[in-house]
């Protein structure tokens, strides 16, 4: 992403701290958006292993837009579909259903990881981020009216970095690999309350 990209998307100017260390800071708003999406946005390149899912046919890995190679417990597999969250018709993939269920331990992913064009909504996500180091710089020092018989101080409302979350929690959970697919085996128990 440019400047001219993180400026539009936050629908203002980018201060002098935020130009002068622009990379940075993009940086660390990629950074923090790996983090609540478990997975890199940047194609490293290679192969990445998976543990498989006993018993399943899918596996969620992370996003890619073509695939080179799988392998299952060293042996190379074509009989599988590719899926973008279950749908079969998209623009980058994370989810590989083999064909029959799993039983290996793990899955070995040669692909080009990443996506084509990322996302609009995390393109403004990572932007919110950005623009959010800002806000931690200065939420100790934002004065919202003073008072000066009985001296009074009112600070200005920030953003914690949880309500920041919680704010865009939607956006997150739509590309989340953190806890989907991470059961191995289960049953659900149906559990009847008697009033």
């Amino acid at each position: 992403m440019t400047q001219e990209q993180v400026a539009k998307l936050l629908n203002r100017t980018l201060t002098s701290s935020e130009v002068t260390n622009f990379d940075m800071y993009l940086n660390i708003a990629i950074e923090r958006l790996e983090q609540l999406v478990c997975f890199s946005l940047c194609d490293n390149g290679g192969s990445r292993t998976y543990d498989t899912r006993h018993n399943y046919r899918s596996l969620y890995v992370d996003p890619f837009t073509a695939i080179t190679s799988v392998t299952v417990d060293d042996v190379v597999t074509t009989e599988y579909t590719l899926k973008q969250n279950n749908n079969y018709n998209g623009s980058w993939y994370n989810i590989i259903e083999f064909d029959d269920k799993m039983h290996g331990d793990k899955v070995v992913v040669d692909a080009v990881w990443g996506f084509d064009c990322i996302p609009y909504d995390i393109q403004m996500l990572i932007a919110k981020l950005f623009g959010y180091i800002l806000i931690e710089q200065t939420a100790d020092n934002q004065v919202k009216s003073k008072k000066i018989e009985d001296f009074s101080v009112t600070y200005k409302d920030s953003t914690t970095y949880d309500e920041f979350i919680n704010a865009n929690q939607a956006t997150i959970n739509k590309y989340s690999q953190c806890n989907v697919g991470r059961i191995d085996s289960g049953r659900v128990h149906h559990v009847r309350t008697i009033y």
